[in-house]
């Protein structure tokens, strides 16, 4: 059995790690300081990245329920994030700070993400006869 709400949530939160992921990147190359200066190709990839997350990071946070949890902390590592020059010449407690903030996001998304993985894993594993059953019988379904 698939439940389609369930399903978008999933893929929503995917695509919310993967950019995660991307913006993580960026921000660790801007970190290191012997890595050479950044083009103008890895900013504007950069910025693509960042305006994907600030376009969809209330959305995914609202069907995932998470937006009094995250979205301070989310806006926190986009704002402070907000070029790799920008990043590369933060103070040592700003830096701290963003890593900080972009782990308990990442972190959290992931969790949440597991945790709709095992719901999709029982509903998957729940048959019509069993559902129709247990309504029957006026039990709810595992």
């Amino acid at each position: 059995m698939r439940d389609t709400s369930l399903e978008t949530q999933i893929r929503l939160l995917t695509l919310q790690v993967e950019n995660w992921k991307k913006l993580h990147d960026f921000i660790t190359y801007a970190l290191d300081k012997s890595k050479p200066i950044i083009s103008a190709d890895q900013e504007r990839h950069f910025t693509e990245i960042r305006g994907l997350l600030l376009q969809e990071t209330e959305h995914v946070f609202s069907q995932a329920n998470l937006i009094a949890e995250l979205s301070g902390k989310a806006m926190n590592v986009l704002q402070r994030a907000s070029s790799i020059r920008g990043v590369r010449d933060l103070p040592a407690e700003e830096t701290r700070r963003l890593e900080s903030d972009w782990n308990a996001v990442f972190t959290k998304i992931g969790v949440i993400q597991g945790q709709l993985k095992i719901r999709r894993k029982a509903l998957l594993s729940q048959n019509f006869l069993t559902l129709s059953l247990a309504r029957l019988f006026g039990r709810k379904a595992a």
